[in-house]
């Protein structure tokens, strides 16, 4: 047995674990609300998704909280933003605004709005162990570099991406596709420089598979069949999504590790390899992501569950926190899977209910992010950055309410969680707002 010592890192009103999109916006919200908040983060920056694995792609974000609009403006503002699809900058070489993100500039607006909410910060610190009754969380175990810390709060927000928190507590939790319990792929997103000052891209399904047919006469195969090019926001480099790694389990570190050494490999070789192919002699590899992109961790049983029934038909709820309108997004599953996203299910825009982020089996946890309670295939299209966003806002908002009214999550009042995102439900609004794509 192991004997492990922990210095208190004090007692907060929220304590947030994992500092995504969604941790940090519940971390800023219950912040500006007037807690006292933590936010603990296993990497060096914050972002997630977003910044350590290049996958800045504003999807579904109108009408998700007032949050991503901030960041949007100033990203704009900073003209560090492009569409994701055509042209990236007007004649004049100025950035045309879109919905892809510059990750440095996403980096910089996440500290700056911690920082100015009164967040307390820890980077490279993660949750290893879960002090709990029944549970009720006690405290947290934090590791790092710098030695082992116990933290105390009135609430805990997971936004782990892995559920990981929810886990360590002993929530139940699914992951997988349900006849064959296959989860969805991992990624790693390369950035490279060197393509013809003109390419912006592939902007559309059969352009990826276009690409990956060109490499393919040059004996160079793509795990994901298909090849994702975006000229990024610096609009001097491109990201380039070719791998898929199968089979990778939240709960199996040998699988995440193989995963990341293969799917590295095969970047450095597909880039290396571009040089064989006319016109693209001169591409270079830059970097590899420094987290690799998961689509699908653990995904928590909760006080409510969306069903494949709720997508199908465009179910409302008094509880809604954002409308989801984007598609279901299931990619391959397997070496020889089809490529053939929706899978049959044409699903009509469905709520969010706050209820989906209460896990059964603990009573003073929320969860936010990818780890919300739902089924495989409403996964697959609520799990972009903007419904993550507003998830990660609308659990902030509610562990703000649990502080200050001395309440447990399940006794906050779902419609006012509702009523204070509310003003970014309008579907006028959502739907009037002009597509950038």
């Amino acid at each position: 047995m192991y004997q492990i010592e922990a210095k208190s890192l004090g007692e907060f009103d929220v304590a947030v674990c994992g500092g995504g999109i969604a941790g940090v916006f519940a971390a800023v919200t219950a912040a500006r609300q007037g807690a006292k908040v933590i936010l603990i983060e296993s990497a060096g920056s914050l972002g997630g998704t977003v910044t350590e694995s290049f996958m800045g792609n504003l999807i579904d974000a109108d009408g998700k909280g007032s949050l991503i609009d901030e960041l949007r403006d100033f990203l704009n503002a900073h003209d560090m933003t492009c569409p994701l699809r055509g042209a990236k900058a007007d004649e004049n070489g100025k950035n045309i605004p879109g919905n892809l993100l510059n990750e440095e500039g996403v980096k910089y607006f996440m500290d700056k709005i911690c920082a100015e909410a009164g967040v307390k910060v820890m980077f490279f610190s993660r949750v290893c162990h879960v002090d709990h009754t029944d549970g009720h969380i006690n405290s947290l175990l934090v590791c790092s570099e710098c030695g082992n810390y116990s933290v105390e709060a009135k609430v805990y927000i997971d936004s782990t991406g892995n559920g990981s928190v929810a886990a360590l507590t002993g929530c139940e939790w699914d992951c997988g596709e349900p006849e064959t319990h296959r989860p969805s792929p991992v990624s790693m997103e390369a950035m490279v420089v060197g393509f013809p000052e003109d390419f912006n891209g592939t902007d559309n399904e059969d352009d990826k598979t276009k690409y990956a047919n060109m490499l393919s006469k040059y004996g160079i195969e793509l795990s994901a069949q298909q090849g994702c090019i975006k000229k990024r926001p610096a609009l001097r480099s491109w990201g380039m999504g070719m791998t898929m790694g199968y089979d990778v389990m939240p709960n199996d570190i040998e699988s995440l590790s193989r995963a990341i050494y293969t799917l590295r490999k095969e970047n450095f070789e597909v880039v290396f390899d571009h040089r064989k192919i006319p016109g693209f002699e001169n591409v270079r590899l830059v970097a590899t992501t420094p987290h690799i992109g998961v689509r699908e961790g653990r995904r928590i049983y909760g006080e409510y569950r969306i069903s494949n029934e709720d997508i199908l038909e465009g179910r409302r709820f008094e509880d809604a926190v954002c409308l989801v309108t984007f598609h279901v997004d299931v990619h391959k599953l397997h070496k020889d899977d089809t490529i053939e996203q929706t899978r049959g299910y044409d699903m009509k825009p469905f709520h969010i209910p706050f209820r989906s982020q209460l896990p059964l089996g603990s009573d003073n946890l929320i969860l936010a992010g990818r780890c919300i309670s739902g089924d495989f295939y409403p996964f697959s299209a609520y799990r972009v950055i903007g419904n993550m966003a507003a998830t990660g806002e609308a659990a902030g908002y509610a562990a703000s309410v649990c502080a200050k009214e001395n309440i447990k999550p399940k006794e906050v009042d779902g419609k006012a969680v509702s009523a204070y995102m509310k003003p970014y439900l309008d579907e006028a609004r959502i739907f009037g707002v002009d597509s950038v794509y």
